[in-house]
């Protein structure tokens, strides 16, 4: 007998929808100058996945290089040393190059187009209008580079023609500004990023040494050089395909300077977007690194994993991959697929009324996922040299 016990919500459920917010340096969670409390448009820039009524109106900051800048974020799922739950958040910054100026918080809540004959003089990396942070190149390289078809994905049917901006999260390859969601939601990615780390907070120090030497701060990133060209072949996305056809695999853009901080994340309790022990928001001081420029960015990013697998184990790749859900072998013994029906009574095939069968709310997309929240635009600005 299946019983009507209705739905048991598990912390991963798709009815959360707030989960980590910048509060110093002002997170913009997609906002712009928008009047009412809710922003306009949550795919203007980047996947935040937190919700509408969060973020702070554009406002730029001037920081000088030497100074100490306290972050501060509020997560919603816990962190740090609470049993119930993995997470890592990861810090890191970016600014503009010197050969195309392309950060900014533009004038309108508009999506930057994918089409940049629908941008000013066909260049929607120099068009003012629109709010840009990663460019028009990454995304379209992102685009067209295969996604890793060795991931994990559960029972979600991720599409294979939307290129690296199909994951687990974003199955269908929806476009946030120029984002690549597959380098949102894996860290640390394994092609180069305009990303700089600052810093890795994490529930387990035990894997600090292997975010350090995979960090591009010290490493290049994997590209297939195409052999006598020198052209990056963006179609191929590892150095087995690469090396059969006599290019060359090469590890380019690490970003030379020195390692990120990684340190054991503060304690956060689950389901309480607010503060940690101490009655303060969790918090990170960082010194502003000696890199002038008028115009970078930060980001904040939280991946939350449930103890229900272990998604650092090798194993848990794309052979467990399932649409019914049946090959992940979970110890509490529901199929890892949306929305499933578990046994909470005596399993009992003579007696129905031992049996009480429930629906789990879950989605396998948010089993282990990624959150991200973003300034507006700021600047390096050179020490004066009568300060120490």
């Amino acid at each position: 007998m299946k019983g009507s016990v209705g739905v048991i919500c598990l912390i991963f459920c798709a009815v959360v929808s707030a989960d980590i917010y910048l509060q110093n340096p002002r997170g913009s969670n997609n906002r712009l100058d928008e009047r009412g409390r809710n922003r306009n448009n949550g795919n203007r820039l980047f996947d935040s996945q937190n919700n509408n009524r969060g973020g702070y109106n554009v406002g730029n900051m001037n920081y000088t290089v030497g100074s100490i800048l306290s972050i501060e974020w509020t997560n919603q799922h816990g962190c740090g040393s609470n049993p119930k739950v993995n997470c890592e958040i990861i810090m890191q910054y970016m600014c503009n190059t010197e050969s195309v100026p392309y950060i900014r918080d533009g004038t309108t809540t508009r999506t930057v187009p994918s089409n940049p004959d629908q941008c000013r003089d066909g260049n929607c990396d120099t068009d003012s209008e629109y709010g840009v942070h990663e460019n028009f190149q990454y995304w379209s390289e992102c685009r067209a580079r295969p996604r890793n078809q060795g991931l994990f994905t559960a029972s979600q049917n991720v599409k294979n023609n939307r290129g690296a901006t199909a994951t687990r999260q974003n199955r269908n390859g929806q476009r946030r500004g120029y984002e690549c969601a597959e380098e949102r939601d894996y860290y640390p990615y394994w092609h180069p990023s305009p990303w700089k780390d600052i810093a890795i907070l994490t529930s387990n120090t035990s894997r600090c040494d292997y975010y350090l030497a995979e960090s591009q701060n010290v490493v290049g990133k994997g590209v297939c050089v195409e052999a006598g060209t020198e052209e990056i072949l963006v179609k191929i996305n590892n150095p087995t395909d690469c090396e059969a056809d006599n290019n060359t695999w090469t590890l380019t853009g690490a970003h030379n300077i020195s390692a990120p901080n990684c340190i054991a994340a503060p304690w956060s309790r689950v389901n309480h977007l607010g503060n940690t022990l101490g009655g303060h928001n969790a918090m990170y001081n960082w010194t502003i690194p000696n890199d002038v420029n008028d115009r970078c960015v930060f980001r904040i990013r939280y991946n939350i994993s449930t103890s229900d697998y272990n998604g650092w184990d090798p194993a848990v790749n794309a052979s467990l991959n399932s649409r019914n859900g049946d090959k992940l072998g979970l110890p509490n013994g529901y199929l890892f697929k949306n929305n499933p029906d578990t046994n909470i009574g005596t399993p009992d095939d003579d007696n129905a009324d031992n049996n009480i069968v429930v629906e789990l709310a879950i989605n396998t997309a948010q089993f282990g996922r990624t959150f991200q929240d973003r300034s507006h635009t700021f600047a390096i600005v050179p020490r004066p040299a009568d300060v120490p």
